[in-house]
C-alpha cells in the first residue's frame, strides 16, 4: 500500500492494533491490507465517475443556457 488512506493503518499504534487483531483471528495482515486497498480504489473510481457525471450535467446546463441566449439575440 503506497500511502494509507485509512487513518488506522497510517498510525503506528493503530497499525499494531490491527496486526494484533488479525493475528488473534488467524488473518494475514498483508491480505487484509490488500482488501482494504481494493475497497479504497473502488471507492475512488466511484467518486470519479460521479464527478464526471456532475461535470456532464453542468456542461449540458451551460449548453442549454447559451442556446437560449443565442435565440434571444
Amino acid at each position: 500500500m503506497p500511502r494509507n488512506v485509512v487513518m488506522l493503518l497510517d498510525n503506528p499504534e493503530g497499525r499494531a492494533m490491527v496486526k494484533d487483531t488479525c493475528k488473534e483471528n488467524g488473518i494475514h495482515f498483508a491480505e487484509l491490507q490488500e482488501l482494504v486497498q481494493a475497497e479504497v480504489e473502488q471507492t475512488g473510481r466511484q467518486i470519479e465517475q460521479i464527478r464526471r457525471q456532475n461535470r456532464a450535467r453542468l456542461w449540458d446546463a451551460f449548453d442549454d443556457i447559451l442556446d437560449r441566449i443565442q435565440v434571444e439575440d
